[in-house]
């Protein structure tokens, strides 16, 4: 059996030149999850800055490469409402997770929780 292909979507990269950065808070708390769990997803942003992210407005590059996860079977896990509503608003199928970021305990432990559900998956 091998392993789901999982990528894991935000927002925009905060600064930094790749999806959460470590220098980031979300970027640390996601990686130390991932890490925990012995999980290498790919991390993708839909925008590359603040301005195209408060358009909404997926670019055709983004879009390009999420039909190229979802012809290659990997599964879209949106970190957030916000990108959850982009991603399905522009037709794509995801999974929604609460983002990183998130000052609630609750919430990190479900994000933590559901990602070591799906990084223990096989198919």
């Amino acid at each position: 059996m091998r392993k789901l292909k999982i990528v894991l979507i935000g927002g925009h990269p905060k600064g930094f030149n790749e999806p959460f950065h470590v220098k980031t808070k979300s970027g640390r708390v996601l990686r130390k999850i991932t890490d925990s769990l012995d999980f290498n997803p790919i991390f993708f942003d839909l925008w590359k800055n603040q301005k195209e992210e408060d358009s909404r407005i997926l670019k055709s590059f983004t879009k390009k490469k999420l039909n190229y996860f979802i012809k290659n079977n990997y599964i879209l896990i949106a970190l957030g409402r916000y990108i959850e509503k982009a991603i399905k608003n522009n037709g794509y199928p995801c999974i929604y997770l609460p983002h990183p970021a998130s000052r609630d305990a609750k919430y990190l432990n479900i994000l933590r929780n559901k990602l070591s559900e799906i990084a223990n998956t096989d198919y």
